[in-house]
């Protein structure tokens, strides 16, 4: 038996993936916890938009991912996903600098993007403003929707025997030969993984007295309906980004503040979304407010998720958390390796660099 807490993306796709390669699972999620990280993500699966300087291994990580998304083109899931591509939108000349930036960066990438001229632009994504300046098309950046995504895992979860427990928040767990013991229950398992998100670090810390360099990043998004305008791409401008939904639904995010574990929304928050709204789209006027999330993303210090044993306390306590903002999109690729420590296969050097013995633990 592979125990799982938590039921995030990355629990749920951990789980999905170990099913399907003949393992049984059973996770245990917390009734009472606000402020999963899965609630509020808008589901951007743009690895190239996301890449920074210096972060190498993160960004191969989540080519790797994207790789395993495209695979599930070919199918007929409907968790939402859109083969689409997306496009950075520059407001102003300054804007448009950083664009031809951005270009020169992806290009020391190895990818090829096309900054497209004012006209270009509303040529293929008509509904936007005619002051803005510029875009930067980028090819096979696109979107899955995480509220069907979720959806789907669970399903598939049940279908394949897994079991999902919702119960009390799990403060601590303590191990008896090969027994876990939390809250009103005692397990035999074969491997844990801890999928807790922002919390995986007040478990491990009650637990075992360790401590991970693991903070909550306060995100808020916002499901908005339009009046019919629509776009079929994915839209980034300077503040904020833009995934069109069906049904005129678009899902656009999102701040980051640091708040702790405060999932309360503010106004200052609304206010600084809708100015950027205000500021990017046409007649917002006419948008109707459907639906305000908040997350709370887990970020380790150097911004690289934890992916493997934590062997130091026992090798078959794996971690899968700490994947800030790209949750979604590292989700396949994270399940993958957790997959092959529980297999006993071989974890490539690439993927181990991902492991708590990083913080030598």
């Amino acid at each position: 038996m592979i125990v799982i807490f938590g039921a995030g993306v990355i629990g749920l796709f951990s789980a999905y993936t170990l099913l399907k390669k003949g393992k049984k699972v059973k996770i245990f999620d917390a009734d009472e916890i606000k402020g999963s990280s899965t609630d509020a993500a808008v589901g951007m699966l743009a690895p190239l938009i996301e890449a920074k300087p210096q972060e190498y291994e993160l960004f191969r990580l989540m080519l790797d991912s994207k790789t395993i998304w495209k695979s599930f083109e070919k199918e007929k899931s409907d968790f939402g996903l859109k083969s689409n591509a997306s496009l950075m939108i520059a407001l102003n000349k300054d804007d448009k600098e950083r664009l031809k930036f951005k270009q020169n960066f992806f290009k020391t990438l190895g990818f090829k993007t096309e900054l497209l001229n004012i006209e270009e632009t509303l040529k293929i994504e008509p509904s936007l403003n005619s002051n803005i300046e510029c875009s930067l098309l980028c090819k096979d950046q696109n979107q899955v929707n995480p509220t069907l995504l979720k959806r789907f895992l669970i399903n598939e979860i049940c279908k394949m025997g897994g079991e999902i427990k919702k119960g009390k928040k799990i403060d601590k767990i303590y191990f008896k030969e090969k027994k876990v013991l939390f809250n009103e229950e005692e397990l035999e398992f074969e491997k844990i993984v801890i999928a807790c998100g922002a919390w995986s670090n007040e478990i491990l810390n009650k637990s075992f007295g360790i401590s991970i360099p693991l903070r909550p990043i306060k995100g808020l998004s916002i499901l908005v309906e339009s009046s019919g305008e629509s776009f079929s791409h994915n839209l980034w401008f300077r503040n904020i980004y833009l995934a069109q939904r069906n049904k005129n639904i678009l899902a656009i995010g999102a701040t980051e503040e640091e708040k702790g574990f405060d999932h309360s929304v503010g106004i200052d928050e609304i206010y600084f979304l809708t100015r950027s709204i205000w500021e990017s789209l046409p007649q917002i006027e006419k948008f109707k407010l459907s639906k305000i999330n908040v997350g709370l993303r887990p970020t380790v210090v150097d911004g690289n998720p934890i992916i493997g044993p934590l062997e130091k306390v026992r090798p078959d306590l794996l971690c899968n958390f700490g994947h800030y903002r790209h949750g979604i999109l590292l989700a396949p690729i994270s399940a993958e390796i957790i997959s092959k420590y529980v297999l006993n296969e071989n974890v490539s050097e690439e993927y181990k660099f991902f492991s708590p013995s990083r913080f030598n633990l």
